[in-house]
């Protein structure tokens, strides 16, 4: 399916090194730039601009899948994951990134929280 721009939502998967992660229906946010701008107001109140360097970053939240070791994602230094939007068409690369933060299973549920891509290069990919 070729890329629609103003479409959203849809069937979305993520891959890491070849392994499916099924996302829950929360939102998966993506950060793709690798700096942040901050505006600032001097004491003559002209803008100035700070410039701070950031990594690409992708907040997911899914389902634990049977047989998923947390110890053993974490612990790698590199992963390349790929979030595709199959409805709409378009995929997101994550290369040599890396999975960070505290990750929080919901036992009622099975999603899980508090983690996400973070490193690497990003790249957007238009079907």
């Amino acid at each position: 399916m070729s890329d629609c721009c103003n479409q959203f939502g849809g069937t979305i998967y993520l891959t890491v090194d070849g392994e499916r992660f099924t996302p829950s229906e929360g939102d998966i946010t993506i950060m793709p730039t690798n700096a942040e701008v901050e505006g600032m107001a001097n004491q003559d109140g002209s803008a100035a601009y700070k410039v701070s360097p950031r990594l690409p970053r992708a907040e997911i939240s899914f389902r634990q899948g049977c047989g998923f070791k947390w110890a053993d994602w974490m612990g790698k230094c590199k992963v390349n994951a790929t979030i595709v939007e199959e409805t709409n068409g378009r995929q997101h690369l994550f290369t040599g990134t890396r999975f960070v933060g505290r990750p929080s299973l919901n036992m009622s549920s099975g999603e899980v929280t508090g983690v996400a891509l973070e490193g690497g290069t990003y790249q957007y990919v238009a079907g």
